[in-house]
């Protein structure tokens, strides 16, 4: 539309409306249980008037969905327009996102840094924070400030291990990656800066800061605590890429072996998982964390994982960059939660974890039974019970974030186990655990009315003494009495159900907190770093890096002692903050004379003075009346407005000071405290027989938190100095640990994330800019962000800087004299600096100033842009440098290999030749041996072929004058028996025929004629001749028998005829296989004379290669065309043996070309 857009004050636009100024609270109260209140900017567009002169009053649209002039225009006069009496204005320029509207939607890009924006002040800064979580960009860079706000849901891929390489790959300058603000780029800028301190200290400068912190701030719900987590991992990750980086390097290294075998053990998820010695300094620091949520940890009306703890995590590195150990510092554990919780709140995770997922066998160990969260006073006085399950909200106090106490449970005894806590240790915490459910839910009776005793009825009475390893006796004085001294004298004085009820509760506050001690105890031990003796320096610890997770500033309905250590915190830390970011800011650029326009900043030395400056400190003033005789809460509160009412920070009310109330003005506005119980929550003193009962236990852990609680143990509390004896309040001590953590502070570089809460009912996409806007002015960050939008974030000593960067432009400070050489290197820094980013533009006279670079008496002073740049042109010039060096190195390297390569080349030559001459030689010998061996293998090839034929030729002739006999023999053998057939039956016949005539004659003669003796002769012959006839035709029987036998003689014959031609029949398949087995052969032979052929080609190409290398060097020069001397082919003992090599190939056959092949390939090579 192309008119201004501006941001009208809420109460400005009502007065022109008509409506009259809206109601506000009372200036400077803090309401931290805000939610849904309205802003009060409203987005506009300027209609008519100008901003630079107001006195004619302006116009405007409202363009504010937020307002509820939405859409309406109206004329704001001149006088209600103007900046008011603290000069503070009314109407702002909106800033311009390159294709914003008029109604709020941007087609622009939200800057990631807000001290970029045109215009800064708090509009602006809170809309484009707005539209950035409204695109899910929860981190927003302020100058050295980080702004978390929580999104209250999971983004993908924020925390994924891509997300964390990319950052670790442009943190390290691996990749030129842009990429958003994030919690890992603060961490690796930390990482970063603790490494290029060892550098510098490596390098001679000692004034060079290492050591780092991250200090994690915000409201209850901003997330503190996962912010922590993520620093942490990203830090364990890093410290892991360096440890492979340097295991790759050692296992590169010559002589070097790792032990073989697994790492570790797997792990289980078991209730008695012991420590292994292989587990990871990164991976144990990391299971701290689920160990300390659960036992310090708790749901309350604000957040479902608030930690009722603070503490100071100090990360410690090799100067490697890898983690060498760690070390925890816990602060000001809420005990009384164990006793009290408020509606919508849980007691500490620990009890619902140990109910909801302990197994039958450690609910019989623990005697737990069948009692659920449900049964015990100590889980049950809220109405809350379970932890969320991720469903949308249903009530007030019914907040869900998916987390489940069974899941958190078993990450505990992993935790547990990954730390070394001992099997036993673990069943002795979790089994003191179930002793204080169970004590909580004792009762007592009343004998009288001013003594009480322990109800033995009561069905916990029994788990408590048992898991306690206590007597029955001992456990009932010690909670129903008490006793008194008087001189030297002491006396026992019974107490009443009141106040055994209360005895039993600081009872169990005081052991849990001695519990609570001993866990921290313990894990320091695992994780913290103790050097060996002999251990070289470089294994040992070089720096550190910090990370604060402290309670944010708390303002309830009712603020008690806990609430006023937490504020008190918060305003030292506040302190801290703004004497880095302001006050030492403007007073060292006024001591250096930089050119600097100074700031005014809140100062909140008064409210610190107000809480702890001796003699006149509420803290003081608590610990005297802790001391003296007879005082009572009332005591102190007359105490504290007897000699705090006149303080400026203190309100002074007679209402509030007969309520037992006082208020104090905070940096974060005005909160009220009820004095009543501080004296006990400050003394905190557990029953001196109780401390008795606990060293009277049978169990040697119950005994050591016993000592623990009186001072004595070695995780108790440390005591302060001085002639008292007197065991140190909570006051005292927590004002030492803080006090102590300045200092610690102080000597780091700090670095800070603001975690912001973007609403009240931590509901996801839901923005409150009211409540933002408290958040920023609260936390300091608005003035933060002007001071760094001026500032000099980076600054070096003369030498340091001289050392640092000399080299970008060495020319210029090389021949100057000492007292000039700073001055130009800056000179000439600005002027690169300059022609980097405006190439082809002339440096301006003020380049200095105005790329953001000053010289001061004893430092250089760089903006953030102008280090980057003056680091990215350090990086370009260290590269050219290196790639120098490099090159001479390579080019010496490679001269040496050269020089190798040209004698290995003359002794290749001279073997080729040599193998050459040797080979042709042997060639010329070989060739009629080759002859002979051809004309031999020809001849037996040619024999082996003839005697195949003949063979087959004989076989064939045998076969087939053997039929040919046999048949002629079948044919005459079948003539010659009809012959004889015939020739035998005529005879036959004949002899019949006579033998019948014969004794037909005889018949008749023999009837007629007398018997004489001539008749008898006759008869006698004619029976000679009958018998002579039946003879013949015996004879002729038995011939036609052999006649027979010889027929079957014959047939027999043929049959074995048949099977000699079936045998011939044979012989030819098998001439049949010779024949082509025979062509096979010759084509074998075809082949072997081709590879002869080849072989011989081979051999001329040799022949004339051999000939020109010959030739050249008989001209004197190298196959480059250097001369060279002949005599060196003699001077190296290896021609010899390659020369023999060579000459043990031999070429023939197949394997012989392989051979030649390889030859000419290697010759080729050395050439």
């Amino acid at each position: 539309m192309g008119k201004t857009v501006v941001w009208v004050k809420a109460d400005v636009l009502a007065e022109a409306f008509g409506k009259g100024p809206p109601k506000s609270a009372k200036k400077n109260q803090l309401n931290l249980d805000r939610g849904g209140g309205k802003w009060a900017w409203s987005r506009c567009t300027l209609d008519s008037g100008d901003l630079s002169a107001l006195d004619g009053g302006i116009g405007v649209t409202v363009y504010d969905d937020a307002s509820e002039f939405n859409g309406q225009s109206s004329t704001i006069a001149g006088g209600v327009a103007k900046p008011d009496a603290s000069g503070s204005p009314k109407v702002v320029m909106a800033n311009d996102f390159t294709a914003a509207d008029v109604n709020g939607e941007d087609g622009g890009t939200m800057p990631d840094d807000l001290i970029t924006l045109t215009h800064l002040h708090e509009p602006s800064v809170i809309y484009c924070l707005r539209k950035r979580y409204k695109e899910d960009q929860v981190y927003t860079a302020t100058g050295p400030i980080l702004i978390a706000l929580n999104p209250f849901k999971r983004l993908p891929g924020l925390y994924d291990d891509i997300m964390m390489n990319d950052h670790w790959m442009a943190g390290e300058k691996v990749a030129n990656l842009s990429l958003k603000p994030h919690i890992f780029q603060n961490a690796h800028a930390a990482f970063r800066a603790m490494m290029q301190g060892i550098e510098m200290q490596q390098t001679g400068i000692q004034d060079a800061i290492s050591d780092q912190s991250m200090l994690v701030s915000g409201e209850s719900g901003a997330g503190k605590t996962v912010t922590t987590k993520f620093v942490m991992k990203y830090l364990a990750s890093l410290s892991q890429r360096k440890a492979d980086f340097a295991k790759r390097r050692r296992d590169a290294s010559p002589g070097r072996s790792e032990p073989t075998g697994p790492r570790r053990s797997s792990m289980r998820a078991s209730r008695a998982m012991s420590w292994k010695a292989g587990a990871l300094v990164e991976e144990r620091i990391l299971q701290s964390n689920p160990i300390l949520e659960a036992f310090g940890n708790a749901r309350t009306v604000r957040n479902d994982n608030s930690s009722r703890f603070g503490k100071f995590i100090e990360l410690q590195f090799k100067q490697t960059g890898s983690l060498v150990g760690a070390k925890i510092e816990t602060y000001l554990l809420e005990k009384v939660r164990l006793v009290n919780q408020s509606e919508g709140e849980r007691n500490y995770h620990i009890f619902y974890e140990l109910l909801s997922a302990a197994t039958d066998d450690e609910r019989e160990d623990l005697m737990l039974g069948e009692w659920k969260a449900q049964d015990f006073k100590m889980t049950n006085m809220s109405g809350t019970f379970d932890r969320r399950d991720g469903a949308d909200d249903v009530g007030p106090f019914d907040r869900r974030d998916g987390a489940d106490d069974e899941e958190l449970y078993d990450e505990l005894a992993m935790a547990m186990g990954t730390m070394g806590f001992d099997p036993r240790i673990q069943e002795d915490i979790f089994g003191c655990t179930a002793a204080f459910l169970h004590a909580f839910n004792l009762t007592f009776l009343a004998p009288t009315d001013e003594s009480s005793r322990v109800d033995e009825s009561n069905p916990h009475l029994e788990p408590t003494l048992k898991l306690l390893g206590l007597s029955k006796d001992a456990f009932n004085a010690a909670m129903t009495e008490y006793e008194i001294e008087i001189g030297n004298q002491s006396f026992t004085k019974q107490l009443t159900v009141e106040g055994a009820q209360k005895a039993i509760e600081a009872f169990i506050k005081g052991t849990y907190g001695a519990m609570f001690s001993y866990i921290v105890s313990t894990v320091n031990k695992k994780i913290d770093y103790k050097p060996a003796k002999g251990a070289p320096r470089l294994q040992g610890k070089a720096a550190s890096i910090s990370v604060l997770d402290i309670f944010g500033f708390e303002s309830f309905q009712l603020n008690s002692f806990e609430q006023l250590c937490i504020n008190y915190c918060n305003e030292a830390l506040q302190q801290q903050f703004n004497l880095f970011v302001f006050k030492n800011e403007q007073e060292e650029y006024k001591k250096e004379g930089i050119n600097w326009d100074f700031v005014s900043f809140p100062d909140n030395s008064e409210v610190l003075e107000l809480i702890d400056k001796k003699g006149i400190g509420i803290l003081p003033l608590l610990t005297d009346q802790c001391r003296a005789p007879r005082t009572n809460d009332q005591t102190f509160v007359a105490a504290m407005y007897k000699t705090c009412g006149k303080h400026e920070r203190f309100v002074d009310s007679a209402l509030h000071k007969g309520k037992g109330q006082f208020i104090i003005n905070h940096y974060a506005g005005l909160v009220m405290y009820d004095a009543t119980g501080f004296l006990e929550k400050n003394k905190d003193e557990t029953p001196r027989g109780a401390s008795a009962l606990l060293e009277s236990s049978t169990k040697e852990f119950i005994q050591m938190l016993g000592k623990i609680t009186t001072g004595e143990g070695a995780a108790a509390p440390t005591k302060t100095s001085g002639r008292s004896k007197k065991r140190p309040t909570v006051g005292s001590q927590f004002s030492a640990q803080l006090t102590d953590l300045r200092r610690r502070i102080d000597n780091t570089k700090p670095h800070y994330i603001r975690c912001l809460k973007p609403n009240q009912s931590l509901k996801p996409d839901d923005f409150e800019p009211a409540m933002v806007a408290d958040q920023l002015r609260y936390a300091g960050v608005l003035e933060a962000i002007r001071v760094s939008r001026v500032g000099y974030s980076q600054r070096y000593a003369h030498s340091s800087f001289l050392e640092r960067y000399r080299f970008i432009a060495a020319q210029a400070v090389l021949n100057a004299p000492e007292d000039k050489k700073m001055e130009l290197l800056v000179d000439e820094i600005a002027k690169k600096i300059w022609e980097d980013v405006h190439p082809g533009e002339a440096p301006p006279s003020d380049v200095n100033a105005r790329v953001g670079i000053q010289k001061g008496s004893t430092k250089i002073f760089m903006r953030q842009h102008a280090f980057e740049t003056a680091e990215r042109l350090r990086t370009l010039r260290l590269t050219a440098s290196t790639v120098i060096l490099q090159a001479a190195a390579r080019r010496f390297v490679y001269r040496c290999r050269y020089i190798a390569t040209v004698k290995r080349i003359i002794l290749g030559q001279a073997s080729g030749r040599r193998f050459l001459a040797r080979k042709y030689l042997k060639l010329i010998k070989g060739s009629r041996v080759a002859t002979k061996i051809q004309a031999m293998v020809r001849r037996v090839m040619a024999r082996i072929k003839f005697l195949k034929m003949k063979a087959a030729a004989c076989m064939l002739q045998k076969t087939y004058r053997g039929f040919s006999a046999r048949k002629k023999y079948k044919a005459l053998y079948e003539k010659t028996m009809e012959e004889r057939r015939i020739h035998n039956a005529a005879t036959a016949i004949q002899c019949m025929a006579r033998s019948h005539a014969a004794r037909t004659a005889y018949q008749g003669l023999k009837k007629t004629v007398r018997p004489s003796r001539k008749y008898t002769e006759l008869e006698g012959k004619a029976f000679k001749e009958a018998i002579k006839a039946d003879r013949a035709a015996a004879v002729a029987k038995a011939t036609a028998k052999e006649r027979e036998k010889e027929v079957e003689t014959l047939n027999n014959n043929l049959a074995t005829a048949k099977i000699s031609s079936d045998k011939a029949k044979l012989a030819m398949d098998e001439l049949k296989d010779t024949k082509l087995w025979l062509s096979a052969a010759e084509d074998e032979l075809a082949t072997l004379r081709k590879e002869v052929a080849s072989a011989r080609e081979s051999m001329a190409k040799l022949k004339k290669e051999n000939e020109e290398l010959k030739a050249k060097l008989e001209s004197g020069v190298f196959v480059s065309g250097k001369p060279y001397d002949s005599k060196m082919y003699h001077e190296y003992p290896d021609l010899e043996a390659l020369d023999q090599q060579m000459f043990g190939c031999l070429a023939r056959s197949k394997q012989s070309k392989d051979d030649v092949k390889a030859l000419i390939g290697a010759l080729a090579l050395l050439k």
